[in-house]
């Protein structure tokens, strides 16, 4: 039949399944679920509308977050300064903008040395210490849930909002994930569409910025509703891997990962991989996901906003070497609205 098929162009060629794409099949059965797709737009925008850059929704009276580490060290003849709590970690070596380690006494993590007096931090770091004014956060990205579709377990209505450092580091802690000093979530559940009561300019406008932040562009966020499965970065991917395998292969299941040949889930990978903006689903990460060493964090599961680097035709954004930035929050707290205990992450290559 194969050989008349392709002098008379009839039947379609049937694509044999393998080990791999079974097992991705079994993947994707017990691990998709809905998310939406952010797609950015370049356009002007309002200040309640959903957008990355630009103005955010801000009632007048509204107090600005602000970057509460404010102690810096400064070694003698070193520059820039550097805030207590920055650590080289999976950033050192690898290029683009990293955040830079303090030179601290080993074990003091930089809450305690954030928390210690000037002349006790003056000591331990053998240099120079200042105290400089609170920078205000710069703006990154808001959600007016009222113009997204409805996702499981997420508001209706509100908007909710994304500030981080403008500093190289954009406040990101690995000592503390969730201590919101160099970024803060806020969520305003009630919206007045009315700009005569709202700011119309940002503290951050008169600064000026010795460091590259991730968009420089005002960007207006639109939504397509999608599904999408389990993804190999996620840090409970390897015990679904394991069991999906061991679905497919009932005869001789094994009890670990290492027991099976690399190029027999070689082909496991890439159908599972997607990249992106969005809110819900799973994340993705150009290092490792912060949640596999840390038990305190393992229950920050709900993918709360991604934003992934993207070279548009008009815009772009850029988190150091093509990097990802997430924050995740626990679902008890997404139901309660509660927005103080995020885990933000962002890593590049």
């Amino acid at each position: 039949m194969g050989f008349f098929n392709k002098i008379f162009g009839g039947g379609t060629e049937v694509k044999k399944e393998t080990s791999a794409s079974r097992i991705v099949n079994v993947i994707k059965e017990k691990t998709t679920v809905e998310c939406v797709t952010l797609v950015p737009v370049k356009e002007g925008t309002k200040p309640w509308n959903s957008k990355i850059g630009g103005m955010p929704y801000m009632p007048q009276g509204f107090e600005y977050p602000l970057d509460e580490t404010d102690l810096t060290v400064v070694l003698e003849g070193q520059q820039p300064a550097v805030k207590p709590g920055a650590t080289a970690s999976v950033f050192a070596g690898l290029g683009g903008d990293s955040p830079i380690e303090p030179a601290v006494k080993p074990g003091v993590t930089g809450e305690r040395e954030a928390a210690l007096q000037p002349d006790e931090i003056e000591e331990r770091a053998g240099g120079k210490v200042e105290e400089h004014e609170k920078m205000p956060l710069r703006f990154l990205a808001q959600l007016n849930f009222s113009e997204m579709p409805p996702l499981e377990g997420f508001p209706t209505k509100g908007i909710l909002q994304f500030y981080i450092s403008g500093e190289s580091s954009y406040g990101l802690n690995f000592e503390n994930r969730v201590g919101q000093h160099g970024f803060r979530v806020i969520y305003h559940e009630d919206v007045v569409e009315d700009e005569s009561v709202l700011f119309s300019t940002l503290p951050t406008d008169a600064v000026e910025w010795k460091d590259a932040f991730p968009v420089e562009d005002e960007l207006r966020l639109t939504f397509e509703k999608s599904t999408m499965p389990v993804m190999a970065g996620d840090y409970r991917f390897d015990k679904i891997l394991l069991e999906a395998y061991n679905e497919v292969h009932a005869d001789n299941p094994v009890p670990s990962l290492d027991r099976i040949p690399e190029d027999n889930l070689d082909d496991v990978y890439g159908p599972l991989e997607m990249g992106g903006h969005r809110v819900g689903g799973y994340p993705i990460f150009t290092q490792l996901d912060p949640r596999e060493y840390h038990e305190d964090l393992k229950g920050h599961t709900v993918l709360l906003f991604q934003l992934d680097s993207e070279d548009g035709d008009d815009y772009s954004i850029l988190w150091g070497d093509s990097g990802v930035c997430n924050f995740f929050i626990r679902p008890e707290d997404l139901a309660k609205r509660d927005f103080s205990n995020v885990l933000y992450n962002w890593d590049c290559y």
